[in-house]
């Protein structure tokens, strides 16, 4: 102790002990604070007890993240203490601190060195934020599930997937990589054709029917009553058409359900001439990236992972719309991609992806934890205080 922090003076001595409340993960608890008189009167201690342990910090913002609700979060909090000590702002302020704590995504990398296979697949995923939308594009390996890179950009461009790339590659290696997946974005193929002219690229035939099932109403045709038994007919025609083109067991055999469907779009033998016609157009933009995984044995024809990935981050990003300060999107996104990152893959259909993390399943070893948050803060030796410096 150097002196009084108000006049300087070094001749001070004790004046007595405060008792202070302060929030565990197991409940409250009373520490002691000694208090310092200088010989000009002024009072003072060394060391402020904040009301917060780490513990109870870690804790509920890992509540947070399970139930995406400041309102519920505060009722679990409560129920669990019978005691009403949290507000909504005092949460955003925790989260607050522990993002700023948390390590980066490339920080995690070079900790825990994951695996890559090689394979990437990007994506960009669109959301509110105040007044304007803005997309944050992201690369996953497909193998692994777990994140390469992730950036927000203004629009979904060449030059916004060029930086993305680029980043991925200076981890992985150029000459590492083996391919890349993506939903045919004419921004995505000139980045990947300028950076990496050599890799191929497979259009995941999914995000096809995906948007064919957005122009073509196959989802109502079990359950609409204003359809007419010949109007379903025709749209289980053109789904059955469709599909046979885009999981065809051969590249002659997809070519001759393509032309099969060309006809039965342009014939007059339905009642959805135009919805029909744009659902074939949307197959034929960039068809030939569909038949990729044909002569390249390592690459899949479809990869759902940016639609599983999209299920758990979007619930996220709708939250932010409300941010005033960009900075904070960074923030949460570098939270929501770390806890996506150690979450485990409990429903995952692959036995060797089931109950491991993406992390895990990238062939990082880790010790069982319960609140990753927890384990970061203790491995990592940090501290979720804020303007604490590292224990």
């Amino acid at each position: 102790m150097d002196g009084c922090p108000v006049c300087g003076s070094a001749s001070y001595k004790r004046d007595g002990i405060i008792r202070k409340t302060r929030m565990h993960r197991r409940g409250k608890r009373v520490g002691s604070i000694q208090l310092y008189r200088c010989q000009n009167g002024h009072q003072f201690r060394t060391d402020d007890i904040p009301p917060w342990d780490d513990s109870f910090i870690e804790y509920v913002v890992y509540v947070y993240l399970l139930c995406l609700s400041l309102n519920t979060t505060i009722d679990i909090v409560r129920e669990m203490f019978e005691m009403d000590i949290l507000s909504k702002g005092q949460i955003l302020d925790f989260i607050g601190f522990v993002a700023d704590a948390l390590p980066t995504i490339d920080d995690l990398d070079r900790l825990y060195n994951p695996l890559r296979s090689g394979y990437l697949a990007l994506d960009g995923v669109w959301f509110q934020y105040g007044d304007e939308e803005i997309v944050l594009l992201v690369a996953f390996d497909p193998e692994t599930f777990d994140v390469v890179g992730a950036r927000w950009e203004k629009e979904e461009t060449q030059d916004g997937y060029e930086l993305l790339i680029t980043d991925c590659v200076n981890k992985i290696g150029i000459t590492n990589i083996k391919g890349i997946y993506g939903d045919g974005d004419n921004g995505l193929i000139e980045a990947k054709k300028h950076l990496l002219p050599y890799a191929p690229f497979q259009v995941c035939v999914f995000h096809k029917e995906l948007r064919m099932g957005h122009v073509v109403p196959v989802k109502s045709v079990k359950h609409s009553k204003k359809l007419t038994p010949y109007q379903k007919h025709d749209i289980k025609v053109f789904q059955l058409l469709f599909r046979e083109v885009i999981y065809a067991e051969s590249k002659e055999a997809s070519y001759e359900a393509f032309d099969r469907l060309k006809a039965y779009a342009q014939s007059d033998t339905h009642r959805y001439p135009e919805r029909f016609m744009k659902a074939y157009r949307s197959l034929a933009h960039n068809f030939k990236y569909t038949l990729t995984h044909f002569d390249h044995t390592g690459m899949r024809r479809d990869n759902n992972l940016l639609e599983c990935f999209n299920g758990c981050i979007k619930p996220r990003l709708r939250l932010m719309k409300g941010f005033k300060k960009k900075e904070n999107l960074n923030r949460y996104l570098k939270l929501f991609l770390l806890a996506f990152r150690f979450h485990p893959l409990k429903e995952s259909r692959f036995d060797d992806r089931r109950g491991n993390s993406p992390l895990e399943v990238a062939g990082v070893l880790l010790p069982k934890y319960y609140n990753f948050l927890k384990f970061l803060r203790t491995s990592l030796h940090l501290t979720y205080q804020p303007n604490q410096p590292e224990v």
